[in-house]
């Protein structure tokens, strides 16, 4: 085992016969990854979606016939592999099939699309397997385009309907055109609903490839491209409509067609019938790519810069954007960057839904450790934020490493990551997906045995993997004036009884319990304060849950317990402007009662957010921009007041919908 760097490490001793707790429902996750294929030959290029009930279905291409075939596989929540051993035969006909793409199918199966070469050349076929992994269509898969010459790369996006957009790059024009772009849609049967080998969303002249499509929302398709129709390469988007309808540019909407190359584009939805587009720059000279973006509205109307917002151009390299949704029309990028030397590391950027970039200028580091770290990919979490993933050298060849940060660009996990797998051998190529609980579950290339294989994690929305991922389920720690404050969720039934805390000055320990009680709230939350500490240090602590069955902690977590304030201090709202939510902190250097309202324009109280007393220390308050009965309250210019004894101090934010 190389290069642990996880937030905790469960100890398992003998299972007895007796158990207090049911640790089977979720020792099934293990340390360095769960076996998904381990047959003989290589298994490469694995794509995973959720299965909507915390688990995942993995698709991967498979050498352990005498070419490349597609398997699957599903796991469940805890990490069970649910269909055969290895994985179901999605297709083994003869000629080799490459390159599968995954989508849900909406009822715990999967549409699976790839690039099948049964006859020379290429085609696209797709198929359907339900929920036990039955394969749904014709055996090996329906006929999405065979027309002459070849048909490579597909992608796939659910339509909503129990069937699935998909498109490909296409040389059928290459005497005149070159590469091209295609689209077809298929419904729940398999049966392909607009014209026989696709509808046409570029013959440009010049080479249209690296195709990434998304549904609209409407059981039609948005897809973007990369397009050298103008000689350097440009990125360009098509919308096509249910029922096969080309509704934007002939030959596509252009995205951005400035200097030299646009590369890779990404794409997501905004959730209102547009998309949102990321993509590799060379603008800069040619020599030093960045990263930009563009929205693009139903109606395809680019809504951001003309030619894209910068996300990121820092010096150096910054290379292949991933990009997800950030619940609130925005996008939250990721890319690996190569500002501070020799090494690459990895970035991320969120931008509102006006193209504002949110976080710091050029973005957040989510990792900087030695050596590189490449290949991000990444997740929404479900509440403004992401989860991502990359494979990293910082030890000895590559593992996967995540972070999660949170809506204001907050790593939520160790810095620097944590290991999700370690693994000997290489772990490369990671791709992401959520868990539904603010988590995620990662599968990749595996070579500890000597040769590739699949292997899948789950981490928890705390940074937990392996058995403890679903155990706890969420911390949180605060250090004020002499007193440190955990909360955590447990992803499972226990008894306050048998939780522990332990506390060490250092990193590395000893760790001492503490006598203090952990408390229960409401369902599985629990909390712990400790008074025992100093103000200005470090401390790093462990939550233990004991049983019969052994022992498993989260941490080490290090909290800073800050100094008591030496005044009155009310901080700007950030973000300011904001949409949908802000964050408001203050500092309070003696115990007493405190304020927090929230006024508008006219000096009407619009909320109260804080009307309590407190003991000194620092304090932040989230306003969600609505008002005291639950409603969202209009753009505008809004003011908090802070009252505490003879102090008041009122600041202004701005809510921009």
């Amino acid at each position: 085992m190389r290069g642990l760097d996880t937030l905790w490490k469960p100890f398992l001793f003998v299972l007895l016969l007796g158990t207090l707790l049911s640790v089977c429902a979720f020792a099934a996750w293990q340390d360095e990854g769960n076996p998904v294929c381990t047959e003989t030959g290589t298994q490469q290029f694995a794509d995973v979606i959720p299965d909507g009930a915390g688990g995942a279905i993995v698709v991967w291409e498979d050498y352990r016939g005498p070419d490349s075939d597609i398997y699957a596989q599903r796991l469940d929540a805890s990490g069970a592999a649910l269909w055969p051993a290895n994985g179901v035969p999605i297709c083994t006909t003869s000629g080799g099939q490459v390159l599968p793409e995954i989508a849900s199918d909406g009822a715990g199966g999967a549409i699976i699309v790839w690039e099948d070469r049964r006859v020379p050349g290429g085609d696209i076929y797709v198929q359907r397997v339900d929920a036990s992994g039955l394969a749904l269509w014709a055996t090996n898969g329906v006929p999405v385009c065979t027309t002459d010459a070849s048909q490579v790369n597909p992608e796939i996006a659910s339509d909503g309907w129990g069937g699935a957009v998909i498109g490909w790059q296409d040389f059928r024009g290459a005497g005149v055109t070159g590469w091209e772009i295609y689209v077809q849609r298929v419904d729940a049967s398999g049966i392909a609903l607009w014209t026989a080998d696709g509808v046409a969303a570029s013959t440009a002249w010049g080479t249209q490839w690296y195709p990434e499509i998304i549904s609209d929302g409407a059981g039609g398709a948005i897809v973007t491209w990369a397009d050298r129709r103008n000689w350097n390469s440009d990125v360009f988007v098509q919308r096509i409509d249910a029922s096969g309808t080309v509704l934007w540019a002939t030959d596509g909407e252009t995205v951005c067609i400035v200097l030299e190359n646009q590369r890779y584009p990404e794409i997501v939805s905004d959730g209102e019938g547009g998309a949102i587009i990321a993509w590799t720059d060379y603008r800069d000279g040619g020599a030093t790519p960045d990263i930009y973006i563009q929205r693009v509205d139903e109606s395809g109307t680019m809504l951001w810069t003309e030619g894209g917002v910068s996300v990121c151009s820092a010096a150096g390299d910054q290379f292949e954007p991933a990009i997800a949704p950030d619940d609130a029309g925005g996008a939250i990028v990721t890319w690996y960057d190569k500002r501070n030397g020799l090494d690459y590391d990895i970035y991320a950027q969120r931008l509102d839904t006006l193209g504002v970039p949110l976080w710091t200028a050029d973005g957040v580091l989510v990792c900087a450790a030695a050596n590189h770290q490449e290949w991000p990919v990444i997740t929404a979490d479900g509440t403004g934020g992401a989860v991502i993933a990359w494979h990293d050298m910082r030890v000895s060849g590559y593992d996967i490493y995540g972070q999660r940060v949170d809506s204001l660009g907050t790593a939520l996990w160790m810095p620097g990551g944590v290991s999700l797998c370690s693994a000997a051998g290489n772990q490369r190529f990671p791709c992401v997906t959520t868990d539904g609980e603010g988590g995620a579950i990662a599968a990749w290339h595996d070579s500890r045995s000597g040769s590739d294989d699949i292997y899948a994690q789950r981490v928890s929305a705390a940074g937990c993997s392996g058995p403890t991922a679903l155990t706890f389920a969420s911390v949180s720690a605060t250090g004020t004036s002499g007193c440190v404050e955990l909360s955590w969720q447990m992803g499972i039934e226990v008894d306050a009884g048998n939780l522990v805390v332990e506390r060490s000055e250092w990193p590395e320990g000893p760790f001492l319990s503490l006598n203090a009680p952990v408390l229960r709230g409401e369902g599985l939350s629990f909390s712990f304060t400790d008074r025992g500490v100093l103000s200005g240090r470090s401390y790093w602590y462990k939550i233990v849950l004991l049983s019969f069955s052994g022992r498993e902690y989260y941490g080490p977590l290090e909290v800073y317990v800050e100094p008591t304030p030496v005044a009155y201090k009310v901080h700007q709202s950030y973000p300011n402007p904001f949409n949908p939510t802000c964050t408001i902190r203050y500092e309070m250097p003696v115990a007493g009662a405190v304020s927090l309202r929230v006024f508008d324009v006219s000096g009407s109280i619009v909320r109260t957010l804080v009307d309590t007393s407190v003991q000194p220390g620092a304090y932040s308050e989230v306003w969600d921009g609505r008002d005291q009965s639950g409603r969202e309250v209009p753009s505008g210019v809004y003011f908090y007041r802070l009252e505490a004894g003879d102090f008041g101090l009122t600041r202004k934010a701005i809510l921009l919908r």
